[in-house]
């Protein structure tokens, strides 16, 4: 329970601040994949910015008293929980971005592609292409914001990942948007596109 009203004492502060990080920890992030993956259900949507109003709201209470009542580690610890809260709702709003610009489909590409984020090439999958950016099955989990070098038919080009989620295999679906490319390879692209929508082609 959080209070609300004056200074809260260190033992008040401690389980406020447990509450946070708990919540932070084990809720938000469900609450992430449920609300991206029923997009336009209005009562998941509520629920889940009725979670980040009452995060927002805890973060600005424990603030307020932050400086007066918090231990060192206390206070590391608060600003560790507002930083995994911030992050986690920035990639979501990166993957949730993405995916609007992505031509999902419930048939997708599968064509095979070679990367590497600096630890020498991998093999991985080519699964959907937007206008500056495409969807890949990578061997792991990319950080956002790393930089990948690809390579399909031998056409190269050169991105960062916008985000990268794990499915139980190990395996992830990275997104990642386009920085420097080629005029091959954005052919190339299309041609794959053009053979798993048309095979004739």
């Amino acid at each position: 329970m959080m209070f609300y009203g004056d200074f809260m004492n260190r033992e008040e502060f401690e389980h406020s601040l447990k509450e946070f990080e708990i919540t932070i920890r084990k809720r938000l992030p469900s609450m992430i994949n449920i609300y991206l993956a029923n997009r336009g259900n209005r009562e998941q949507e509520t629920a889940f910015n009725h979670l980040v109003e009452t995060l927002q709201r805890q973060k600005k209470v424990l603030l307020k008293d932050v400086s007066k009542v918090a231990r060192h580690e206390q206070k590391v610890r608060y600003f560790n929980a507002m930083y995994n809260m911030d992050s986690q709702l920035r990639s979501m709003n990166n993957k949730d971005a993405h995916q609007k610009h992505m031509k999902f489909r419930h048939h997708r590409i599968s064509a095979p592609l070679v990367y590497d984020i600096g630890e020498g090439p991998e093999t991985g999958d080519l699964l959907n292409v937007s206008e500056d950016g495409i969807l890949l099955k990578t061997m792991e989990k990319i950080s956002a914001d790393h930089e990948v070098k690809m390579s399909v038919s031998g056409k190269t080009a050169r991105g960062k990942a916008m985000w990268s989620i794990t499915d139980s295999s190990g395996q992830a679906e990275t997104g990642v948007k386009l920085m420097e490319t080629s005029e091959d390879f954005l052919k190339e692209l299309k041609k794959q596109l053009k053979k798993e929508t048309d095979p004739d082609a």
